[in-house]
């Protein structure tokens, strides 16, 4: 702190953060910049061309809930996964034509006011969508449903999730959250807004892991593996904790129990539930998935 005070009023903000940051005991937070990047002077070929995007809605259910804000940046990276040009950040306000719920404005800050006689430009955020190699999230599951229903002509279109198409534990971070992961690498950031969580998961998408690759790279490589969905179709009753143990998770609208495995894995995941969960009478459903059905609402 002494040294600090003595550099008086020379010392600018960054200087002083990082003194702060260097001492064992202090951990500076930076508040989150906006990306706007054009390290490889222009768009040139090989480049992959990413769609970052986030969504607010009215609840968390696609088939009666609406989008009240939608963000997007489109982006190119190079071979190493490192983003090296951004384009213009879009993010629109739609109202939903009924009342947005005491809660969601809580978590938004977007009120019925916000949105009145609001829309989504639909030619300009379907184009950006469907020109890109791919669109990411950090909550593709969330996301990718509500966009389809909004902007079909969007629908087929690979998708990739910051979410659960990185080994977050094994990177060294704890929680998996946009905000929290964005704090363990330095970053602070007002969430629950779409136009700035599209911010965030681009320096989330930037980010350099232990491993050498970015979060990009990392999430690519998993989102573009074949895969297969094992459907636990009449599974008996007494082995939901079992398939759950084993990662199972509980299909509320197909009334069954699903988990997705890796093509590698496939003939091991499906000898141990026919002979675990059926007890060799019965078999499963199975299925292969790829990153333009995972995360939609019809894959």
């Amino acid at each position: 702190m002494t040294e600090v005070v003595a550099m008086g009023s020379t010392a600018t903000m960054e200087a002083m953060a990082t003194l702060v940051d260097r001492h064992r005991d202090f951990r500076v937070l930076r508040r989150m910049p906006a990306m706007r990047r054009n390290l490889a002077r222009g768009v040139r070929p090989g480049m992959l061309a990413g769609c970052a995007i986030d969504v607010e809605t009215t609840g968390l259910h696609v088939a009666d809930d609406a989008i009240i804000e939608l963000a997007l940046q489109r982006f190119w990276a190079d071979e190493d996964g490192r983003i090296v040009t951004t384009g213009r950040p879009h993010y629109w306000l739609e109202d939903p034509g009924r009342p947005i719920a005491s809660e969601i404005t809580r978590l938004t800050g977007i009120a019925d006011a916000d949105v009145a006689g609001r829309s989504i430009m639909d030619p300009i955020a379907a184009s950006l969508i469907a020109d890109a190699d791919f669109v990411v999230a950090h909550n593709a599951s969330f996301d990718c449903p509500f966009v389809e229903k909004r902007l079909p002509l969007t629908a087929g279109r690979p998708w990739v999730c910051t979410l659960k198409d990185v080994d977050w534990k094994a990177n060294g971070f704890e929680g998996r959250t946009l905000g929290h992961l964005l704090m363990q690498m330095g970053w602070f950031f007002d969430a629950h807004r779409a136009s700035t969580d599209v911010t965030a998961l681009l320096h989330l998408l930037d980010h350099r892991l232990p491993s050498g690759g970015t979060v990009l790279k990392a999430a690519v490589e998993a989102a573009v593996r074949p895969a297969w969905i094992v459907d636990a179709v009449d599974a008996p009753f007494e082995t939901k904790d079992l398939l759950k143990a084993r990662g199972y998770r509980w299909n509320a609208q197909a009334r069954h129990w699903s988990k997705e495995v890796s093509d590698t894995a496939f003939e091991a995941e499906y000898e141990w539930i026919v002979v675990q969960v059926y007890g060799g009478i019965a078999k499963p459903r199975f299925r292969s998935t790829s990153w333009c059905e995972r995360h939609s609402a019809k894959g």
